[in-house]
């Protein structure tokens, strides 16, 4: 039986370096990945969200900037970093507003060697640093929707008020692999995500009991 090494195999048919290079790197362009992992296409910019997954040869996902669908093999796909995307958290906070625990605002600049967050104050120009921690960045109203095809928590902008836990919403701009509509379910509201980058494509669902009371 031959051993299942393929740097013996090479050597015995004494392969050239370049087809074994190949080798090695097919090899490490295998992906394992799960349902909400976030991925791109290799040489792709934008996130996608991974929502079924086939054996270990390919997998649905979709797009967080346009909700579309995509079934690709895994070996296209790479794992978003989250430490390479933010870049030590420059990315989390530059050019973006955030109030500090004593009710005062500033304009995130960059992350200093401690890892602290610098702001320029609004009102004084004077230049801070803060804790992350203790420092929130200032958001538009978002929540997040849980559609009946899948198990993916989306975000989306919204106006304070319009939706509450347990809504029902109807997507007229459904993306699903089997088309038709979508129905989603608020689970959470006031989520303070940086993920929301659209408002919600449809309309909320005013439920009524079929049967009437007695």
């Amino acid at each position: 039986m031959w051993p299942e090494d393929d740097d013996f195999i090479d050597r015995c048919f004494d392969l050239p370096y370049s087809v074994q290079v190949n080798r090695k790197q097919n090899k490490e362009k295998k992906m394992n990945l799960q349902t909400g992992d976030c991925v791109r296409l290799r040489y792709g910019k934008h996130n996608l969200i991974v929502e079924e997954v086939f054996g270990n040869s390919s997998c649905y996902a979709r797009y967080e900037h346009s909700g579309s669908l995509v079934r690709k093999q895994m070996r296209e796909f790479v794992k978003v970093s989250e430490a390479a995307d933010v870049d030590k958290g420059y990315g989390k906070m530059k050019g973006k507003l955030f109030e500090t625990q004593d009710g005062r605002f500033g304009v995130g600049l960059a992350v200093n060697s401690k890892g602290e967050y610098v702001l320029e104050m609004k009102g004084t120009g004077d230049l801070e640093a803060f804790d992350p921690k203790l420092v929130e960045v200032v958001m538009p109203f978002t929540f997040a929707v849980k559609f009946s095809t899948g198990n993916t928590e989306y975000q989306y902008l919204g106006k304070e008020g319009t939706v509450a836990v347990g809504d029902l919403l109807l997507a007229l701009d459904s993306k699903h692999k089997n088309g038709g509509i979508s129905i989603g379910q608020v689970t959470a509201v006031n989520t303070k995500s940086e993920k929301a980058n659209k408002e919600f494509e449809g309309v909320k669902v005013v439920t009524q009991p079929l049967r009437a009371e007695q």
